[in-house]
């Protein structure tokens, strides 16, 4: 049951919340469509719930505001009651509503203009840009979040398919930001992978390079490090003109053993490519080795430029069984597929892959 009291009357008293915020908004839309929420008393007229409604009332000069009395002992239960159990807007229902509220806005805009309460050249020095920075602030959202939720719902709204699970995700763990990149990046990937393909004398945006490193200057000369295929000097692995083959945005993996952590990284200089992280393929069986017996290997992750990877929640361990020698997992490749997107190089692949280039091919 609700009434209406004079605002004068109204003991507020101390509040936990101190700031109220700008009711400035809250007060311009108390003018346009009335208080739909009458504000809260006790019987003794102590304010409950609803300061900030009170305060924009008293703003727009109301002498009176309804109110709805109960009887409440514990105002201080009344006030956390109001504002901690409930629960706020999903990021994608603030998108709808923002939307409705940025049409109305530009309805009402046009018709004062019609009106000739405002001219044309008045309104476009505002504009769209205003009336988003007004509604947006309006639903508790910062201008530059509400453009990425806007963008989140509007791709799935397009295609639902591919781009809903990321408003699922955002509504659920109420984070913008992160849906957001993932959203752009998943465009770039669809713009790389329908960019026309490239001849084998082409630049890669994917490159995976496994050298046949020389053990002749290992100790162990046993058949225990023996390699079954041509090997290559250092210094000519540096010559191999990896960055003619690359993209200006590229990601290399680069092959290497325990043996060859160091030379590996030096290529990477020699090849200009800067190293994000390592990858360490864990076999199901022991290999070959100097001291200890090998049952690892690792594969450098670097990149050229600026390129880009869809990663969700890969790990830095691959676990494959191995196969013949030298020749890398099917789900390394797998994964390298899964993350980087465009035309793609195998250096010194092992054997031929279905939409890769190949170059060294060497028989396993």
């Amino acid at each position: 049951m609700s009434d209406s009291l004079p605002i004068s009357g109204i003991q507020v008293g101390n509040r936990t919340r101190r700031d109220i915020g700008d009711i400035g908004e809250l007060a311009d839309s108390i003018r346009a469509v009335g208080l739909l929420h009458p504000v809260v008393v006790d019987e003794e007229l102590r304010l409950i719930a609803g300061q900030r409604r009170l305060e924009a009332c008293r703003l727009l000069g109301w002498p009176d505001v309804p109110v709805r009395v109960i009887p409440l002992e514990d105002t201080l239960r009344g006030e956390f009651d109001e504002n901690a159990v409930r629960k706020d807007f999903t990021p994608s229902e603030k998108y709808v509503i923002t939307s409705a509220k940025e049409e109305g806005e530009r309805r009402a805009a046009k018709q004062r203009m019609l009106a000739g309460k405002k001219q044309p050249s008045a309104m476009l020095a505002g504009g769209k840009g205003e009336t988003r920075d007004k509604v947006a602030k309006a639903a508790g959202t910062g201008h530059t979040t509400m453009k990425k939720i806007r963008e989140v719902c509007e791709a799935a709204e397009a295609e639902p398919e591919k781009y809903q699970p990321l408003v699922d995700e955002m509504n659920r763990t109420g984070r913008v930001a992160g849906v957001y990149k993932k959203l752009k990046v998943a465009k770039q990937v669809q713009q790389i992978n329908t960019e026309p393909a490239k001849p084998p004398s082409g630049r890669y945006r994917v490159l995976v390079v496994d050298p046949p490193w020389s053990y002749g200057r290992a100790g162990d000369q046993s058949h225990r490090s023996a390699n079954p295929y041509a090997q290559m000097a250092l210094e000519d692995i540096h010559r191999l003109p990896i960055a003619e083959w690359a993209h200006d945005d590229c990601v290399l993996w680069l092959w290497t053993t325990n043996a060859f952590l160091r030379e590996a990284f030096a290529c990477l200089d020699a090849w200009g490519f800067e190293q994000k992280t390592v990858l360490t393929w864990v076999k199901n069986r022991m290999g070959t080795g100097d001291w200890l017996r090998g049952k690892t290997e690792h594969c450098i992750m670097a990149v050229r430029g600026k390129p880009t990877v869809s990663l969700t929640n890969q790990t830095t361990a691959l676990l494959a069984d191995a196969g013949e020698h030298s020749a890398k997992p099917a789900e390394f490749y797998a994964m390298v597929e899964g993350l980087c997107p465009g035309s793609k190089l195998d250096v010194f692949a092992r054997a031929s892959r279905n939409g890769w280039e190949v170059y060294g091919l060497e028989a396993v």
